[in-house]
C-alpha cells in the first residue's frame, strides 16, 4: 500500500458519501409532478430504488474504510517512514509539523518525498 493509494481510497469514500447525500435528497423529494397522463410514476418505486442504492453504496463505503484502516494499522511506529506516514494519514499532520516532530534536520519537502516513495 502507498500513500497515493490511501488518498485514492479517501477520495472514493468522499465521492460515495456525496452520492448517498444526493440520493437521499432525491428520495425525499416526493412532490408529485403534474402531467397529463394519469399515474405517471410511483413515489414508492422511487424511494425503494433509492434505499437499495443507498444501502449498496454504504456497504461499499464500509468496505473501503475497512481496507484503509487495516492498511493504516499495519504502519509501524518504529520505522521512520511508517511513523511519518502515520502522522500524515491518520493524524492529518502537515509536512512541516511532521518535520518538526521527527527533527534531525529533516525538511517538510524531504519528509514528503520519502513518504510518497514508501510502500508498505
Amino acid at each position: 500500500m502507498t500513500a497515493k493509494e490511501i488518498k485514492h481510497i479517501n477520495k472514493e469514500i468522499s465521492r460515495l458519501k456525496a452520492k448517498v447525500i444526493r440520493l437521499e435528497s432525491e428520495a425525499t423529494n416526493t412532490a408529485p409532478k403534474l402531467s397529463d397522463s394519469p399515474g405517471a410514476g410511483s413515489v414508492s418505486d422511487k424511494i425503494g430504488n433509492a434505499v437499495t442504492q443507498i444501502t449498496d453504496i454504504q456497504r461499499e463505503i464500509q468496505n473501503l474504510e475497512i481496507l484503509r484502516n487495516s492498511a493504516l494499522n499495519r504502519l509501524s511506529r518504529d520505522i521512520f517512514e511508517e511513523n511519518c506516514l502515520f502522522m500524515r494519514l491518520s493524524l492529518h499532520y502537515s509536512w512541516n509539523k511532521i518535520a518538526m516532530q521527527v527533527g534531525g534536520n529533516n525538511t517538510a519537502d524531504g519528509i514528503r518525498k520519502i513518504c510518497e516513495r514508501y510502500s508498505w
